[in-house]
C-alpha cells in the first residue's frame, strides 16, 4: 500500500467518522502495513562451500558446508533439486556441515542448501549451487569396466575426469562410461 493510498483511505474516512474511529482505522492500517513490510524482508542467501574444493574420488569423504546468519535455523542441503539432508543449527554456529563418503556415481551433481527459521516462520532463497565433481585415476576406469563383466557400465554421471592422465594437448582425458 502506498502512501498516496493511506492518504485516500483517511481523507475519505474523516468526513463521516467519529473523532475515535480515525485512529483505530489508522492504527488498523499501519499495523496491517507494518507487517506486510516485515513478511518481504527477505533472509539473507546462505553460501555453500565445498571441501575439498576439487574434485573428490569414490570412497573419499567430502564436506559441504552451509554459511548463514548466527540464528537457530534448520538447514537443508539439496542435491540435484532433491531434498537430502536436513540439520538443526544453534545460534552459536555460523555454519552447518554436511560430511559424507562419495560411494556411488549419483553422489556428483549440484548441491545447493537454504535455512529455515521459525520466529517468524520464514525460509531463504537457496544458496548458489556448488558442482561435486568424481575423479579418478585410469586405473579406476579399467577395474570398473573390469566389474561391470562386459566391460560396459550404466550411470547417471556421463564422464570422469583424469587429472593425472593428459592428452598430448594437455588437457584431461574424458572417459564415457
Amino acid at each position: 500500500m502506498t502512501r498516496r493510498e493511506v492518504a485516500l483511505i483517511l481523507v475519505s474516512l474523516s468526513p463521516g467518522c467519529s473523532c475515535l474511529m480515525t485512529p483505530m482505522a489508522v492504527a488498523l492500517i499501519l499495523g496491517w502495513w507494518l507487517v506486510t513490510v516485515s513478511w518481504a524482508q527477505q533472509l539473507p542467501q546462505p553460501f555453500l562451500s565445498l571441501h575439498p574444493s576439487q574434485g573428490v574420488s569414490l570412497g573419499n569423504n567430502v564436506t559441504l558446508r552451509c554459511h548463514l546468519p548466527r540464528v537457530d535455523a534448520w538447514v537443508q542441503l539439496w542435491h540435484n533439486g532433491t531434498l537430502r539432508f536436513k540439520k538443526e543449527k544453534n545460534k552459536e554456529q555460523d555454519a552447518a556441515e554436511f560430511s559424507f563418503a562419495v560411494t556411488n556415481l549419483e553422489d556428483a551433481g549440484t548441491y545447493q542448501c537454504r535455512y529455515q527459521v521459525s520466529k517468524p516462520l520464514r525460509t531463504s532463497k537457496k544458496s548458489d549451487p556448488v558442482e561435486l565433481v568424481l575423479t579418478a585415476r585410469a586405473s579406476t576406469f579399467t577395474s570398473m569396466a573390469a566389474a561391470s563383466g562386459n566391460g560396459e557400465m550404466r550411470a547417471q554421471v556421463s564422464a570422469l575426469r583424469c587429472p593425472s592422465q593428459c592428452n598430448s594437448r594437455g588437457s584431461p582425458r574424458t572417459a564415457r562410461i
